[in-house]
């Protein structure tokens, strides 16, 4: 599981790659006199047949804007079957006589490889053509060519050019666009404060890239003072057209409590949302929620739909899923597969899983040089579990040669990353002496450290030390306490020591039967000295 979760929207990722949809000339309200103008106003009234009907009459009689409409038709599939080839067709039919909305179309049609082969020569000449009469859309399309190189030498100034003309008439994508161009610093001085302006100016028209790249400059301030309600606000109208890196943040926000009430029902909505359109950081969040809401089998689903993508952690996860059978039948020929996918894209956890089974053969052949060189490279991809297990081999002396300064440094790596248990061991290596002098005051801190996390054993050490005076001054309520909390959580040597403390009184009034209790959970765990001291108390109790 990914221990943090956190929001993966980055500012700015417009979706401009092909260019505005195919436009329409509709002109004002007129009087309606030819078929032109009345396949307008049946247009304008729903009729989408009765529009093609019209239009069709009036672009066979060589009206150019009924032509051009014509193909819009064909292009977007209104009024008559989707036909790309025939678009573009009547689309030449009005550019030969200049209609500057065919020609922007045009280049729509070859940018994005429709009705013909894709040819981004031919897009960026149809592009300036329009451009040159000041079609906001065409000078849109022109600037992305630019932008990425398509067609044209890449250029970021000229780019801008394109984008702010066209911005200022008003065109939503190229606000958007002029605001990547701030945000970035492409073909002008980085500004983020003009950047927010332009997100802004295209957010409020309804676009929904523009509505998430505004909502991220509230998240992080970048360009605003961080108002996490506008973020959340404006995530949400973007997410409510189906943007799908907004469905994700949308998500994020309500699983985290981001400028609303956490909410993981909301939450897990939203993260479907994006999921089912292929997003797969929601795909494995979504993964997660069901997994620790205990529906394991949707959990493996999801974790499958990452997997599939390329996610090393959900490579990991169902590998995992398989071998445990946490929503699957157990397939431990899948789960290796599995695990070996993620742990070549370097994930660490994936990697700890195979230098597990391969040190200990459980279904594979057991292979110890496999085993160290895997343990070795799950550490050095920084997988805590990994330090803890070479601190254990080196200090031991199995699997690698004992060297005491080794599991010393692996101890301390695992616990500066808060780890309780690399923390316990790490206080053992101060209280014992492996590899590092002998510090029973440093052993303490980090008995601490850990037993504040819950760790049962530091909890039990901490006492002992409290018991006796052992980097600290005796304290014997300190030491129930810590001996109380390990004793509850299990650990039989804690119990046979607290049970001892209630018999003896030492930092609790003296209870005979509390004593009794304690030990013999202990006993009940093969505790030899709890069983010992039983014996004896019933041998008092009898006299």
């Amino acid at each position: 599981m990914k221990v943090l979760r956190f929001l993966v929207c980055t500012i700015a990722m417009s979706a401009v790659t092909g260019i505005a949809a195919q436009e329409y000339n509709m002109p004002a309200e007129v009087e309606v006199t030819d078929d032109y103008t009345k396949g307008c106003e049946a247009y304008r009234s729903g009729d989408k047949v009765a529009a093609v009907e019209f239009w069709e009459r009036a672009a066979k009689d060589g009206n150019a804007n009924a032509q051009c409409n014509l193909g819009s038709c064909y292009a977007k599939g209104d009024g008559v079957e989707q036909d790309y080839k025939e678009a573009l067709k009547w689309y030449k039919e009005a550019a030969e006589q200049g209609n500057n909305v065919a020609e922007c179309n045009i280049g729509n049609f070859y940018f994005n490889g429709l009705g013909t082969e894709q040819d981004y020569d031919d897009a960026v000449k149809w592009y300036r053509r329009s451009a040159e009469k000041g079609n906001p859309n065409a000078l849109l399309g022109l600037g992305v060519c630019y932008k990425n190189g398509a067609g044209i030498k890449q250029d970021y100034m000229r780019a801008f050019d394109c984008f702010y003309e066209s911005a200022n008439k008003g065109n939503a994508v190229a606000q958007n666009e002029l605001g990547e161009c701030f945000f970035y610093g492409e073909g002008v001085e980085q500004k983020l404060d003009d950047a927010v302006y332009w997100y802004r100016q295209s957010a409020v028209q309804g676009y929904d890239v523009a509505q998430y790249n505004f909502a991220g400059c509230y998240l992080y301030g970048d360009g605003v003072e961080i108002d996490s309600v506008a973020a959340f606000n404006w995530y949400t109208r973007a997410a409510m057209q189906g943007n799908v890196n907004a469905e994700f943040a949308l998500a994020e926000c309500y699983y985290l409590g981001i400028g609303t009430s956490s909410n993981k029902a909301e939450a897990m909505r939203w993260y479907k949302e994006a999921a089912e359109q292929g997003h797969v950081d929601a795909q494995y969040m979504l993964a997660d929620c069901y997994y620790e809401g205990k529906d394991y089998k949707e959990a493996a689903s999801w974790y499958m739909a990452a997997a599939k993508q390329g996610d090393a952690d959900a490579q990991c996860q169902i590998a995992s899923c398989y071998y445990f059978g946490k929503g699957v039948k157990i397939d431990y020929d899948k789960a290796l597969r599995w695990y070996r996918k993620s742990a070549k894209q370097g994930n660490a956890e994936a990697i700890f899983s195979l230098a597990e089974e391969y040190f200990w053969g459980f279904t594979v052949t057991l292979d110890l040089e496999k085993a160290k060189a895997y343990y070795k490279a799950s550490a050095d991809g920084g997988y805590v579990p990994a330090y803890n297990a070479l601190g254990h081999f080196y200090s031991s002396g199995i699997l690698f040669d004992y060297d005491s300064e080794k599991a010393f440094g692996y101890y301390k790596a695992a616990a500066e990353k808060g780890d309780a248990e690399g923390q316990y061991n790490l206080g053992c290596c101060y209280f014992k002496g492996i590899g590092v002098e002998v510090d029973f005051t440093e052993a303490v801190l980090w008995y601490i450290r850990a037993a504040n996390q819950g760790f049962a054993d530091a909890q039990y050490a901490l006492a002992i030390c409290y018991d006796n005076g052992i980097g600290v001054p005796v304290n014997y309520p300190n030491a129930v306490k810590w001996y109380t909390d390990a004793a509850l959580a299990g650990n039989s040597l804690a119990q046979y020591e607290l049970g001892l403390c209630y018999y003896d009184g030492r930092g609790v009034m003296r209870d005979v039967e509390m004593a009794t209790r304690w030990l013999e959970y202990a006993a009940d765990q093969d505790n030899a000295d709890a069983k010992a001291k039983l014996k004896q108390i019933k041998k008092e109790q009898k006299r």
